[in-house]
C-alpha cells in the first residue's frame, strides 16, 4: 500500500500497514536551519524523511488579475505595501512574521461590486496553459493533491476582503452585505473548482477559516448558523456531487464550540488541533467518534528534546491509533526552533508507536 492509499484508508477508519505521515507546512526559516543540519540543498524535507506531502494545482485563486503591488512607505525595519489582494499592510524586513494589517478592499456594497470583476472564476488564465500535462503527471504522483486555499471558506475569505474588525462589525451593521458576498462566493467557488474536480486526481478538499483564538471562536455558534452554515451545506453538496471523497477544515485556536456545526454542515475532518489553545485530540475523539482528526501533536515538544517528544507521543498516539480516523501531525507549521534531528526522531517514534498499537 502506498502512503497515498494509506491516507484514504486511515481517513476511512481502516488500519493500513503503512502509517500516512504529513505535515501542514514548514516555515522557510525552519528549512533554512535544516539545510545547515544535514538537509541537502534542493531536497525537500518530506522526500528526505520519506513522508507524504500535499500539493495544490496551480490555479489562480482569489483576486485575479491581481492588483499591482505598491510600496506606500518604507523605513529601515519595515515597509507599508498595498499587496496583490488590495490589502494595505506593514511588513517586517527582518525574517518572516505576520504583517500588520492596516486596510482592506471591502467596506461596503459598492466596494464589493467594484471588486467583482476580479472575482470572476471564468477569467482566462486562472488555469495554467499546461493543465492537461499537469493532470497526467499528478495521476502518478506519490503525494496528495487537494483544492482550496485562503479563498475556500466563508469566514476566512470574508476576513481577507474586509479585515477582522470590519467583518465582525458587518455581521451586526451590514448583515445583507455578508449574505451577498457569501451568495456570490458559492458561485465563484463552484465555477473555479469544477474543472479541477472533474479532471484532476484530487484526494481531498481543503477549506481554510482560521476563525478562532486561544479562548474560543471569533464568532458565536449562532452567527455561524446564520451566516455560514447555509453556504457550507451548499458547497459540501457540490463537492460531494463532483466526487470529492474528503472535505476538511483548517482553523487554529479553540474551535470546540464550532465542531458540531462543521459536522452538521457535512465536513469530514478538522485540523490542526492547536494544543496551546486547549485542543486535546483525545477528548475530541471521545466526543466525536466519527470525526477525522488531523494534527494535534504539540509542536513545542519537538523543540524541547527527545524526552518531551516521547512524552507527547506516548500520551496521545496509542489511544488515537486504536480509535482510528486519526492522522498524526504537528498542530501548526514546523517552527524554526525545531532541529532536523528532533523532527526526524518525532517521525520515527510515531512509526514505532503505530506498529505497536495493533
Amino acid at each position: 500500500m502506498t502512503p497515498r492509499e494509506a491516507f484514504h484508508a486511515m481517513m476511512a477508519g481502516e488500519r493500513p500497514d503503512v502509517l500516512c505521515q504529513f505535515e501542514p507546512g514548514y516555515w522557510p526559516e525552519t528549512v533554512e536551519r535544516w539545510r545547515s543540519e544535514g538537509l541537502a540543498a534542493g531536497v525537500e524535507p518530506w522526500d528526505d524523511c520519506g513522508i507524504i506531502h500535499y500539493f495544490r494545482p496551480e490555479i489562480a485563486w482569489g483576486i485575479y488579475p491581481p492588483f499591482p503591488m505598491v510600496v506606500l512607505e518604507e523605513d529601515a525595519d519595515s515597509r507599508v505595501i498595498r499587496n496583490e489582494s488590495g490589502i494595505v499592510c506593514r511588513e517586517s524586513k527582518h525574517g518572516r512574521c505576520l504583517p500588520q494589517f492596516i486596510d482592506h478592499p471591502v467596506k461596503n456594497r459598492d466596494d464589493f461590486e467594484a471588486l467583482k470583476e476580479r472575482l470572476d472564476p471564468t477569467t482566462p488564465g486562472r488555469y495554467p496553459a499546461d493543465w492537461d500535462v499537469w493532470v497526467q503527471s499528478a495521476k502518478t504522483s506519490p503525494h496528495l493533491w487537494c483544492i482550496g486555499r485562503r479563498d475556500n471558506g466563508f469566514f476566512g475569505w470574508l476576513r481577507e476582503l474586509m479585515g477582522l474588525e470590519g467583518l465582525l462589525l458587518a455581521y451586526v451593521d451590514q448583515p445583507e452585505l455578508i449574505h451577498t458576498i457569501c451568495r456570490y462566493h458559492v458561485g465563484y467557488l463552484q465555477g473555479l473548482y469544477a474543472k479541477a474536480l472533474r479532471e484532476a486526481p484530487i484526494d481531498f478538499v481543503f477549506m481554510w477559516e482560521d476563525m478562532a483564538y486561544k479562548n474560543g471562536p471569533l464568532i458565536s455558534p449562532a452567527f455561524f448558523r446564520e451566516f455560514m452554515l447555509p453556504y457550507y451545506r451548499e458547497m459540501v453538496d457540490f463537492y460531494r456531487q463532483m466526487g470529492a471523497r474528503w472535505i476538511t477544515v483548517d482553523s487554529d485556536g479553540d474551535i470546540h464550540l464550532l465542531i458540531p456545526l462543521f459536522l452538521e454542515a457535512g465536513i469530514d475532518g478538522l485540523l490542526p488541533f492547536e494544543v496551546a489553545a486547549g485542543m486535546d485530540v483525545r477528548k475530541v475523539r471521545e466526543q466525536y467518534p466519527t470525526l477525522k482528526i488531523l494534527g494535534g501533536i504539540d509542536k513545542r515538544a519537538l523543540a524541547r528534546g527527545k524526552a518531551a517528544i516521547d512524552a507527547e507521543l506516548e500520551a496521545k498516539l496509542p489511544v488515537m491509533f486504536r480509535a482510528g480516523r486519526f492522522l498524526p501531525s504537528l498542530d501548526h507549521h514546523v517552527p524554526p526552533d525545531v532541529s532536523y534531528e528532533n523532527f526526524r526522531y518525532y517521525l520515527e517514534r510515531s512509526r514505532e508507536i503505530y506498529a505497536k498499537s495493533r
